[in-house]
């Protein structure tokens, strides 16, 4: 493989925690160990956050000045004369290739921006497969033509697009743009089994050595469906604990209902993660939309039965005829009541075993070379 210069354009980035933030710096990083320089172009949420920073990998992080809104979720650009100075640098250095996670932050048109500066080839990766929501028609009504028009801006640098699963390359079609280009996410399954901690749920929670544990990873916000999980768990009873880490909007009221048998973690760092999947009896994500989400990679890691929605990523990791997929056809407590019922209860060698070697890190930045090789200028 020639070497190429990459700019990763990821509107959030370490230490913010996120699917995208975590993609970003793993395809950066195989990206270096394969030859290639890259760089991460990213915004700057603290000002105890360095500008710019030499990661371990080898993987140099740019943070442009940036404001807050939505509680970080939106970075807006801080257009001074230190923003100034470092795009300028940026449009100097060797950067052959522009990869924009996300099409709609104003971060990705920068980028695209950056991309026509340096006369390098730019692709746009789309994370999600659903428009994003934030629980209030009124604002999401506002959101959904937000989208539209930052889309139609991104299109106008004529980049190529691609999508994290197939289920993003469809999504795409919503806003007249046909692509086949698939970068999915990955994971290196053993790294991630070999960092578990020591860390044992059963015993800290007081969880029964025969009642069911259930995980949840995600963000406690509407789209993920935590709170109908909450409503799954009462309808189960005591012979099932729920585990939910993450943090976000949803804590307080599914704190409200009271439930003895869901326990709310918060963030914990990855080798937590990965204890509480090796300790669990099955892992649930009821989300409404999801582009390729991390956390059904790190539970088949663990070869856990997944209750999930038909999202994105979920033909990745099981194919077409799986039986470690419980696929809900709603978000309804009582079907998520019934199919972690079924996924527990199904024998363990109908499901076992990983099933994530084919979502390695190597063949995503082969997917990220074939997505660039589509680009005509």
């Amino acid at each position: 493989m020639a070497e190429h210069g990459y700019a990763i354009v990821s509107a959030l980035y370490h230490p913010h925690t996120g699917g995208v933030e975590n993609f970003t710096r793993h395809l950066a990083r195989e990206l270096v160990l394969q030859g290639n320089t890259a760089a991460v172009i990213t915004s700057r949420l603290s000002g105890n956050e360095p500008e710019v920073e030499e990661q371990d990998d080898g993987v140099r992080v740019y943070r442009l000045p940036s404001r807050i809104l939505l509680g970080g979720r939106l970075p807006l650009m801080r257009k001074n004369r230190r923003y100034g100075e470092l795009f300028s640098e940026l449009a100097g250095m060797p950067f052959d290739r522009v990869l924009v996670n996300t099409r709609f932050y104003p971060l990705s048109i920068e980028g695209l921006r950056l991309a026509r500066r340096l006369g390098a080839k730019a692709v746009v990766l789309d994370h999600g497969s659903a428009y994003l929501t934030l629980g209030n028609p009124c604002i999401d009504a506002f959101i959904r033509r937000y989208e539209h028009a930052m889309t139609a801006r991104a299109a106008s640098f004529h980049p190529v697009f691609a999508g994290i699963s197939k289920k993003s390359c469809a999504w795409l079609a919503t806003f007249g743009i046909r692509t086949s280009n698939v970068i999915p996410n990955a994971i290196d399954a053993h790294a991630f089994r070999s960092c578990a901690s020591q860390r044992d749920f059963r015993t800290e929670f007081s969880v029964g050595a025969n009642a069911k544990l259930i995980a949840f990873v995600g963000r406690l916000a509407p789209e993920k469906g935590a709170e109908q999980l909450a409503d799954a768990a009462a309808l189960l009873g005591d012979g099932y604990s729920f585990l939910l880490a993450g943090e976000g909007s949803l804590r307080g009221s599914i704190e409200a209902k009271g439930l003895s048998n869901v326990i709310l973690l918060g963030n914990i760092p990855r080798g937590d993660i990965s204890a509480l999947l090796s300790q669990s009896d099955a892992f649930c994500l009821p989300t409404r939309s999801e582009g390729f989400c991390t956390a059904l990679l790190e539970a088949r890691a663990w070869g856990l039965p997944c209750v999930v929605t038909d999202v994105g990523g979920v033909d990745e990791v099981f194919g077409g005829d799986s039986q470690a997929a419980f696929i809900l056809g709603s978000t309804l407590p009582a079907e998520i009541a019934g199919k972690l019922d079924a996924a527990v209860r199904a024998p363990a060698a109908t499901w076992s075993g990983t099933k994530v070697t084919s979502c390695s890190w190597s063949d995503t930045v082969f997917a990220v070379e074939q997505a660039f090789t589509a680009f005509q200028r």
